[in-house]
């Protein structure tokens, strides 16, 4: 089988998915309505599918080279399948959502922000998950260039270079994540998360020891009823505290719940972006590696026969002084048999 035209499809299917993954990253899915949900939805579930069709023509054609080592997509083809008939369900369901909602229930939300993030991120994740694989293919039909006698010599040095690039990968990645960690919160709030976390903690004891005393004063009033009036104020006072207690309390764990969404958020986009950026880099290092080697064996391959063919040519020019050498011996004794006879 030519494996040209092998070639050609996953170099197609890489770009597919690469825009896919620009497309869905795009936009954050949190913000939309429900039609631009949808709408995007619907646009990058058809490119899902186009890819998904083409990942397995591609995954029948290298099992039709019928190779020991060739790898085998079947399972990440039927994790697509079964992700496919999921965002397709979502797509009839969101589309039913607001006659359902006039029918059933008025007060449900039609627009669901957290549902949409996280369908997003599935689609990222397939994605990701789907280039990974495309990019063995493309390493397995890039191997298969390089001649047979060069595998074996040069598969410990292919390891080891990708490892040591691997390595470096892993030590940007945590700069990178610093650096964008900074640049992404800035100057948020000098307190972090686990002194907000804390001053909660110290709020709720006092909130606990301010009841235990207003409980305690409402004994002493009910026996007090002549104070009742100078007591009731003295309560109200007490109330009044609390309730501005539990107000800056309930803002404060809205504070630290928003904080903590936006680092989760901030989290799985950072962590998709970075695995996104390790396989381009590795499969470029891949090639790299492999069409160096091809060109060294290339090389050596021109060197070889230039020297065979002068080996040659030496052989060659050896043989034929040593047929003039013979010649001339039998001319030498044919002269002295010649002069012998005269004699």
């Amino acid at each position: 089988m030519n494996t040209k035209i092998i070639e050609e499809n996953v170099d197609s299917c890489i770009n597919e998915i690469n825009a896919l993954h620009s497309a869905v990253s795009r936009t954050n899915w949190a913000e939309l309505n429900r039609e631009g949900f949808v709408f995007n939805l619907e646009q990058n579930t058809s490119k899902i599918k186009t890819i998904y069709l083409k990942f397995d023509e591609i995954n029948h054609e290298i099992k039709m080279l019928i190779e020991k080592n060739s790898p085998d997509f079947t399972e990440i083809i039927n994790e697509v399948a079964k992700e496919l008939i999921v965002l397709e369900a979502n797509i009839s369901m969101e589309k039913r959502k607001k006659l359902r909602q006039e029918l059933i229930n008025e007060n449900e939300p039609i627009e669901v922000p957290e549902l949409y993030a996280a369908i997003q991120q599935k689609i990222l994740t397939i994605s990701l998950k789907m280039r990974y694989n495309i990019d063995k293919a493309r390493n397995f039909l890039l191997s298969r260039k390089t001649s047979p006698l060069s595998k074996g010599t040069t598969s410990k040095g292919l390891v080891e270079a990708l490892q040591k690039k691997e390595d470096e990968l892993n030590e940007l990645k945590q700069k990178n994540i610093e650096l964008k960690r900074k640049t992404y919160f800035g100057n948020l709030a000098e307190k972090n998360i686990a002194d907000t976390e804390f001053e909660l903690q110290e709020m709720d004891k006092q909130l606990g020891i301010t009841l235990e005393e207003t409980k305690k004063s409402l004994k002493t009033h009910f026996a007090q009823i002549s104070y009742v009036e100078g007591s009731f104020i003295q309560l109200k006072k007490q109330i009044e505290e609390i309730e501005n207690n539990y107000s800056t309390f309930t803002q404060k764990t809205i504070e630290l719940i928003k904080d903590l969404k936006k680092e989760r958020d901030y989290s799985k986009n950072l962590a998709l972006e970075i695995e996104k950026d390790t396989l381009e880099k590795r499969s470029e290092y891949t090639k790299q590696l492999i069409e160096f080697e091809q060109k060294k064996n290339d090389f050596e391959e021109k060197i070889k026969q230039r020297y065979e063919k002068e080996l040659n040519a030496l052989k060659k020019g050896i043989e034929e002084k040593n047929l003039a050498l013979k010649n001339s011996q039998k001319l030498i004794e044919q002269l002295e048999e010649e002069i012998k006879s005269k004699k």
